[in-house]
């Protein structure tokens, strides 16, 4: 993949106060992080959260850099060209749009954004789109594909300029659609400005990231960008979850067709819907017939994934029948509502990625569904535990959530960081002593998984939430390789024999 540009081009794509020579050199890189610099790349100076990307020039200048991208002036006397802007951010984007040469005009370009759903809804979209026999990529929380080819996910949707490279290599990969997850911080921090799609969907807005946003208004604020023309062109589809609260204000600015889609209600909803360990099957009511899907997806909170998913293949001129196709080939998504026990066993083990009050309510409330297809009547036990130096006001929502839809509670360690996990855990308890459920503390999250599946009795249902797909666990000092999935199969393996 061989793309660039010269300064000049730089300097007017950005609109910037130049100092200092431009010549006609060939800008290779745009770097953003020093250690990424080489020689030849322009590099953006950002003001981040935790540090300053201007304190990092010199570093960058030894690693070759060519000139620096900046809010502010040059020092005097710098010996290189310096492109003064008045957004380094966006400018950030506008130069990875012209370096990659502007991908997603060559591609069907499908953002989904909301607070939940958003990683499952786009396994779905791309399953549709495969099973009508084209190309795509995807990229989201889990993993990134590009056609057969399979990367491993950093972050939801990372800085522009990579963002603009992996659609770059999808074009020249031969796709013609991409379905990308869209968080509200890549939708604030203009990490996907200048993108043009052409399809936008809304799963749900719930309280999330309000230590980031600080209120529900600038969060939905962020999501509201996806739609209403903000990145620059507005999406000439929009595909909304019409029975959320922000639904009504989310179809007045979209620009484009609107298709909604709800449980009860919408352009797409469900006729009837059967849940069993094995998966669910529904019938949705749409514009053009009702359409029976099968699922290997357990769980009520998939009922809507699927419907979005529908929608969207319906928007994009896909037949009934290849969506159906689509959605019954696509495969569970890595922890998202994922068994890891196994037939053999008397009860079930579940992981999910569930890390706000209202996932981790869907969760119970799909455990208990759960209960009634199996004709069980056992117990809920749930271990949970909620992020350091993330939104500390959602934690004793979440231990009253666990605490009045649970049978007993393990509360644990999540993702600790810089915080003390004693601590976290107190917070949370504040939200468990509102119930009247039996609750244990337990720091240490092995351990508190493997209590978990000691005490699980024939007929019970163990729910670990929060962390997921996630393969590490981040401490004050370190970070340790972790997986529910595997702590949880160890746990059981321990308890009941079996190899591995």
């Amino acid at each position: 993949m061989t793309m660039g540009m010269t300064l000049k081009q730089a300097a007017e794509v950005t609109r910037a106060r130049v100092f200092g020579p431009l010549l006609e050199e060939r800008v290779t890189a745009i770097a953003y992080d020093s250690r990424r610099a080489v020689p030849g790349s322009l590099f953006v100076a950002i003001r981040g959260f935790q540090r300053d990307g201007h304190a990092f020039i010199p570093e960058a200048l030894a690693r070759g850099a060519v000139a620096i991208v900046s809010e502010q002036p040059p020092p005097p006397d710098f010996p290189r060209a310096w492109l003064q802007v008045e957004d380094a951010r966006r400018a950030l984007a506008e130069l990875a749009l012209a370096f990659y040469d502007y991908p997603s005009r060559a591609l069907t370009l499908i953002g989904v954004t909301g607070t939940n759903g958003k990683t499952t809804t786009t396994y779905l979209i791309d399953a549709v789109i495969r099973a009508a026999g084209e190309r795509s990529a995807r990229w989201g929380t889990t993993t990134y594909t590009i056609g057969g080819e399979e990367i491993a996910a950093e972050r939801t949707t990372p800085e522009a300029p990579e963002v603009q490279s992996f659609l770059r290599r999808a074009v020249e990969a031969g796709c013609r659609y991409a379905v990308l997850e869209v968080s509200s911080h890549a939708l604030e921090l203009r990490r996907v400005h200048g993108c043009e799609f052409t399809a936008a969907v809304f799963t749900n807005l719930t309280p999330e990231h309000l230590d980031f946003h600080g209120t529900m208004e600038a969060y939905f604020a962020a999501k509201r960008k996806l739609f209403d023309g903000a990145l620059g062109k507005a999406p000439e589809i929009a595909i909304i979850n019409g029975e959320d609260a922000r639904a009504a204000e989310l179809i007045a600015v979209s620009r484009g067709r609107v298709l909604t889609y709800g449980e009860a209600s919408g352009d797409v909803f469900v006729k009837e819907v059967a849940f069993s360990l094995d998966g669910l099957r529904l019938t949705a009511r749409t514009p053009q017939g009702e359409i029976a899907v099968r699922s290997r997806l357990i769980g009520r909170p998939n009922v809507k994934n699927i419907l979005a998913a529908v929608a969207t293949g319906l928007a994009l001129g896909f037949s009934p029948e290849i969506i159906a196709r689509g959605i019954e080939t696509c495969p569970p998504v890595p922890g998202r509502l994922e068994v890891v026990s196994g037939p053999e066993h008397p009860f079930v083990v579940v992981v999910d990625y569930a890390h706000t009050e209202d996932a981790l309510r869907h969760l119970l409330d799909t455990a208990r569904d759960l209960m009634r297809a199996l004709s069980a009547r056992g117990r809920i036990l749930t271990v949970f535990g909620c992020g350091g130096d993330r939104d500390r006001r959602k934690r004793a929502p979440m231990g009253e959530v666990a605490g009045a839809l649970s049978d007993v509670v393990i509360v644990t360690s999540d993702n600790p960081r810089s915080e003390d996990p004693e601590a976290i855990l107190a917070e949370i308890e504040e939200g468990l002593r509102r119930t009247s459920a039996p609750y244990v503390k337990i720091v240490d999250r092995g351990e508190a998984i493997r209590m978990a599946i000691a005490l699980a009795e024939p007929g019970d249902i163990v729910l670990i939430a929060g962390k997921g797909h996630e393969t590490v666990q981040i401490l004050k000092d370190r970070v340790i390789p972790f997986d529910d999935r595997e702590v949880a199969r160890a746990a059981l393996r321990e308890r009941f024999g079996g190899g591995e």
